[in-house]
C-alpha cells in the first residue's frame, strides 16, 4: 500500500493519510504511511512465552512475521478477530515490520494535521498508547501509537530508547533546544538522552504547532532564544514537515538547525526532509545518531555565527 509516492503530494503541506480500521465498535487510525499492504487473517505457529496478544508467526511470501492480536491487547477483541477472521494490517516502522490484527478495515482518509487533535488529559494520564483523535464524518477515531505498542509487546527498540552517553558538544549546556514529539514515552527517553549528553535547557512540545508558537515568542523576543529543534515527523495540529517549512520560510527563524527524528525516515521522507530543509534527519530509536546529528548542527551553526 505505501510506497516511494509517499503518502504526500508536496512536503510540508500539514496533510496525511490515515487508514481506519475498527476493534469491535471502535474505530482507530493508523497513518497510511506506516502500513505497508492489507490481507486476510492467516494462520499462525504459536510462539512459546509469548505475550497473550502475539497470536503467532505467520509467513508473508520470503519472510515470516509476528502477528499481534491488537483487540486482546487492548482487551476490546470483537466478533469478527474472536470467530477467526479478521483483517491483519502490515506495519513497518522503526526497522520493525509485523502483522496487526484487528476486526475490520474500513478505508483511507486524507487529513490535514490540524485536523487531528491531542488526546484528552484522562487518556494522557492513563497512558492509553493513543498519540491523536480525528473526527472523520462525525465519528471520534484514535489514532493508535503502534510504536509504543509494538515496543512494548515485542521489546522492540522504538517505544524505549536506550540510554545514550556521547562525548559532550560544546558548550552544550549553554544550548537552548526546542523538542517535539506527541508521545509522552518518547518525550521521557529523549529527554534523558539529551541531559545525558549535556544538554539541559529544553523547551518540551506535544506537537508542530505548540513548538512554532514558542519559535515565534522567541522570534519577538517574548522569550528565550532557540539554538535547535528536535522534532519528530507526525504529530497533532502540525506535522515535522510542515513546521520545518515555517522555520526555513521565515526570515528570522530559518538559520535554526531543524533535526528530524522520527520512524518514518523513509528514502520518500528523507527527500521529503531534505525538499524543506532539514539540516539532519534521523530514524528512531538511533539515540547515538540523534545526539550526534545534533552535535554537528550546533558546531556548524556556531562557525557561521562566529
Amino acid at each position: 500500500m505505501a510506497n516511494d509516492q509517499g503518502i504526500l503530494l508536496e512536503a510540508g503541506t500539514n496533510e496525511m493519510e490515515l487508514l481506519v480500521f475498527r476493534l469491535g465498535d471502535t474505530p482507530f487510525g493508523v497513518n497510511v504511511a506506516k502500513v505497508r499492504e492489507i490481507i486476510q487473517r492467516v494462520n499462525t505457529i504459536s510462539i512459546p512465552y509469548s505475550p497473550a496478544s502475539v497470536e503467532g508467526s505467520f509467513k508473508l511470501r520470503d519472510q515470516v512475521l509476528t502477528l499481534i492480536n491488537l483487540g486482546a491487547h487492548f482487551n476490546m477483541q470483537g466478533e469478527e478477530s474472536k470467530s477467526g477472521k479478521g483483517m491483519i494490517i502490515i506495519v513497518e516502522f522503526n526497522s520493525c515490520r509485523c502483522g496487526i490484527l484487528v476486526d475490520t478495515v474500513e478505508r483511507i482518509h486524507r487529513l490535514k494535521w490540524d485536523q487531528i487533535h491531542s488526546p484528552s488529559q484522562y487518556l494522557a494520564d492513563m497512558n492509553v498508547p493513543v498519540t491523536g483523535v480525528a473526527n472523520i464524518e462525525d465519528n471520534i477515531v484514535l489514532i493508535a501509537d503502534f510504536e509504543t505498542i509494538v515496543g512494548e509487546i515485542l521489546g522492540v527498540e522504538g517505544a524505549v530508547l536506550p540510554d545514550t552517553k556521547g562525548p559532550e558538544a560544546v558548550s552544550s549546556k549553554d544550548a537552548h533546544i526546542i523538542l517535539a514529539d506527541d508521545s509522552s514515552v518518547i518525550r521521557a527517553s529523549l529527554l534523558r538522552i539529551l541531559h545525558n549528553s549535556g544538554y539541559e535547557d529544553i523547551t518540551v512540545c506535544t506537537d508542530g504547532q505548540q513548538a512554532w508558537d514558542m519559535l515565534e515568542d522567541a522570534r519577538d523576543g517574548k522569550i528565550k532564544q532557540f539554538d535547535l529543534v528536535l522534532s519528530d515527523i507526525e504529530m497533532p495540529r502540525m506535522d515535522g514537515l510542515h513546521l520545518t517549512s515555517r522555520i526555513k520560510n521565515d526570515p528570522q527563524l530559518k538559520e535554526i538547525p531543524v533535526v528530524l527524528f522520527s520512524s518514518l525516515i523513509t528514502p520518500d521522507n528523507l527527500r521529503k526532509g531534505e525538499s524543506v530543509g532539514a539540516d539532519a534527519q534521523v530514524s528512531k530509536p538511533d539515540g547515538d545518531e540523534m545526539v550526534h546529528a545534533i552535535e554537528k548542527c550546533l558546531a556548524k551553526r556556531s562557525l557561521l555565527t562566529a
